[in-house]
């Protein structure tokens, strides 16, 4: 189990989330959901899909979601 922001590109299964409970909720990013993670670089906002939605999401947000 490592956080999105370890991973490569790619569809990954939601272990957990911490902090932001709420906004996770609203994005549909719970434990147990399937995500892909579209692109990632070393700066700037990581774009994840989320069922038929593109999602950008803040590095620190992105941390806080740990995937397998």
């Amino acid at each position: 189990m490592e956080n999105l922001l370890l991973k490569d590109p790619g569809s990954y299964m939601v272990v957990k989330v911490e902090g932001h409970c709420r906004k996770f909720y609203e994005l549909g990013i719970l434990p147990g959901c399937k995500i892909t993670l579209i692109s990632r670089t070393n700066r700037g906002p990581v774009l994840i899909r989320v069922g038929n939605s593109k999602v950008a999401l803040g590095r620190g947000m992105a941390e806080s979601i740990f995937v397998e």
